[in-house]
């Protein structure tokens, strides 16, 4: 257990230097992602809909399907993240959200097959072993119903080396975070945990699942908007989401993305 306490204490301390609120609107590659997520959370909703969302940050997601009239229960580590997003509750003088602090690894306040949608959008970007990885997923597949939906959210190793090593960190990443075979160590001083997809998906191998999707949230975006020379207006943006929503579940796509989500049925 020294080790999950370890990595909580590296997230809470590195959500209290950041403004979550902002991560998902100020940006072009935040706004694609919300946009590209709400766009199958919605294709999945039915009405009266029960959700959850673990790792809900500061509620954007929470907050936006609790508006549109579904019962939202948010979970959330950090207490910073907490106290900004039952601020904006009741901003929103919103009655369809409880949120909690809480943590993806013990989710037992809820009964097995509560959830019609479970959201877990943030909890595997901070995961660093196998095992905290199968319990925060077993969570998330025990509260949701037989039928419904489940979704998590990842970072790609690949998208480390494209946007920080690329950017002089390759000497740092070659003495510290590739393997022999370039993959890359899971160190939780780092912050942030990825994968590969084909480690992803052996994930659930044994699972009771069905796959319905993996997507790309975010294209490419992470690494371009790094270019001083990006020139992409509101008419062209727009342009770009009708591009990327049909092309965001293309196999020889998904490595240029930061941010996959990977969409399962439960059975």
């Amino acid at each position: 257990m020294k080790y999950i306490n370890k990595s909580k204490e590296i997230i809470v301390n590195k959500y209290n230097d950041f403004n979550e609120d902002d991560r998902l609107t100020k940006s072009i590659k935040g706004q694609l992602e919300f946009f590209t997520t709400m766009h199958y959370i919605l294709k999945y909703l039915k009405p009266n809909s029960k959700i959850l969302e673990v790792g809900a940050g500061t509620g954007i997601y929470s907050l936006s399907l609790a508006k549109q009239g579904y019962q939202v229960n948010a979970i959330e580590l950090v207490e910073k993240n907490v106290d900004i997003l039952k601020q904006n509750i009741k901003l929103q003088k919103n009655k369809n959200i409880i949120a909690e602090q809480g943590d993806a690894l013990d989710l037992t306040r809820f009964k097995d097959n509560t959830f019609d949608i479970v959201l877990v959008l943030g909890p595997l970007y901070h995961l660093f072993n196998k095992k905290d990885q199968n319990r925060a997923i077993n969570e998330a597949l025990r509260v949701c119903k037989t039928n419904g939906i489940v979704m998590f959210a990842f970072i790609t190793d690949d998208s480390i080396v494209f946007n920080w090593g690329l950017h002089g960190h390759l000497k740092y990443m070659q003495e510290n975070i590739f393997n022999k075979d370039y993959s890359l160590k899971q160190v939780p001083e780092e912050v942030f945990a990825t994968f590969n997809i084909y480690n992803f998906e052996k994930l659930f191998k044994d699972k009771k699942i069905k796959k319905l999707h993996l997507i790309s949230t975010d294209s490419i975006l992470e690494t371009v908007t790094n270019n001083p020379n990006l020139i992409i207006d509101e008419e062209d943006f727009e342009i770009f989401k009708k591009y990327h929503l049909a092309t965001c579940e293309r196999v020889d796509l998904l490595g240029l993305a930061s941010h996959l989500l990977y969409i399962c049925k439960k059975i």
